[in-house]
């Protein structure tokens, strides 16, 4: 899965400080991959507490409606 923050709805909003990617890596300077066999122990870790869930909502593109979801799993639902 590849993450860009740039391209998130909701880059440098309340929502980016509350976020996996941001909570990690404290947010990252470009793109992260973050390999398919890391998201069954993200997920884990997301849904006990223990880090928070990955809020990513690409941008829709100019004109459209609200933003598209991000990759599920680790995605808090409530931002879908």
């Amino acid at each position: 899965m590849r993450i860009d923050c740039t391209e998130c709805a909701m880059y440098q909003s309340e929502h980016c400080d509350d976020c996996l990617v941001t909570a990690l890596l404290h947010p990252p300077h470009g793109a992260v991959e973050i390999d398919d066999a890391m998201e069954p122990p993200l997920v884990a870790l997301s849904g006990v507490g223990l880090l928070p869930v990955l809020k990513f909502r690409s941008r829709p593109p100019e004109g459209a409606g609200a933003p598209a979801s991000g990759p599920g799993g680790i995605v808090d639902e409530r931002y879908a």
